[in-house]
Parts: structure tokens; C-alpha cells; sequence
């Protein structure tokens, strides 16, 4: 990290299944084209989301990629 860098976190959110894995990606790699960022550190966990429902839930993946760059808010 370059000194008065400013480490920003991006988290993304998928459906565990191969579909699920393949479409988060997708996006993932897109994100990281489209703001031209410097991934510092990629962190993953596993939970469970609540169905529309209410009744059942359904195990999705949590991926956090912390990084310098891009543009400023």
C-alpha cells in the first residue's frame, strides 16, 4: 500500500451451486475491468439467506476483495 492509500472493501454475494460460482465470476471479474482497482486482500464465508417465505433458506457464499484504486467517492 502507498502511503495515504485508502483501503475500500467491495463484498459480493452468490448462490452456491456451479451456476451460482460461474455467475459470481462473471461479475467479480467484470467489476474489477470496468474500475481498474488493485485487489489487496480477498476474504470468503458461507451462510444461509432467508427464502422469500420465510420458511427455508438457501446456503449462498460471501466474497469481500479489499483494494486501493479507482475512482474516489
Amino acid at each position: 500500500m502507498g502511503k495515504g492509500s485508502i483501503v475500500k472493501v467491495q463484498t459480493f454475494i452468490g448462490k452456491v451451486s456451479i451456476e451460482g460460482l460461474h455467475q459470481m465470476d462473471q461479475h467479480i471479474n467484470e467489476w474489477l475491468r470496468r474500475t481498474k482497482v488493485t485487489p489487496i486482500h480477498v476474504s470468503q464465508s458461507f451462510g444461509a439467506d432467508r427464502h422469500h417465505d420465510g420458511r427455508s433458506q438457501e446456503p449462498i457464499i460471501v466474497t469481500s476483495l479489499w483494494y486501493e484504486g479507482g475512482e474516489e467517492e
